[in-house]
């Protein structure tokens, strides 16, 4: 097994047990489920993306595999996250109901996207551990991907950080760690550094997990 195997393996299996966290903390705290269940869907969606990586690496990349790395991974893990901290920190605000209400639409925009782009497959034969960008036809899954993950982890940095210094606990910041780390990952393969891509996704939700489970 090469090392981004099982790097992206490690990311799967701790996504996984950020999911269980989540759907346990959910079930104890029924009265303010809907941080928790934005959270949820993130998470079940980033270990489906990581699940597809692993597959990705360790066997090939199909061009199933790949679709689905790229809607659950590249679009819309990063957004759901982003509004269940908008819906912890500024809950009930106009601009927090607009971003819930438009999660659909951008939900439903984004699938269509991906099923209608064209794919590279000859560039995906060529892939190695890491999905290819440039496999994925555009524009419009490039826009989302691009608009949608940088508004995503501005949300998730400013709302951890402002979180942990409202509550003077660190655990926040494990959790802005870990989202600086997988977004400076996924930056790096824009300039065509792949690398480092699987240890930093491994890394980054290790270090989220530990924000989520850590007890003061």
């Amino acid at each position: 097994m090469s090392a981004q195997t099982a790097a992206a393996a490690v990311a799967a299996l701790v996504s996984l047990a950020c999911t269980a966290v989540i759907a346990e903390r959910l079930a104890r705290r029924p009265s303010r489920p809907a941080p928790l269940i934005a959270w949820l869907i993130g998470f079940s969606l980033f270990t489906v993306a990581t699940g597809c990586l692993w597959y990705g690496a360790r066997e090939g990349w199909t061009e199933g595999v790949f679709r689905l790395y790229y809607l659950t991974g590249a679009i819309l893990v990063v957004p759901y996250l982003a509004v269940g901290e908008l819906l912890l920190v500024a809950p009930g605000r106009r601009a927090t109901r607009l971003v819930v209400a438009t999660m659909l639409w951008v939900t439903f925009a984004s699938t269509a996207a991906v099923l209608a782009a064209q794919v590279d497959l000859a560039e995906l034969a060529r892939a190695g551990a890491t999905p290819p960008n440039g496999a994925m036809g555009g524009p419009w899954t490039t826009i989302l991907a691009a608009v949608l993950n940088t508004a995503g982890t501005l949300v998730l940095l400013i709302g951890s950080i402002a979180s942990a210094r409202r509550r003077r606990d660190l655990r926040p910041l494990l959790v802005a760690a870990g989202v600086a780390v997988i977004a400076l990952a996924s930056t790096a393969t824009r300039l065509d550094v792949y690398a480092l891509f699987a240890l930093g996704q491994a890394l980054g939700i290790v270090l989220i997990l530990a924000g989520l489970v850590w007890r003061r």
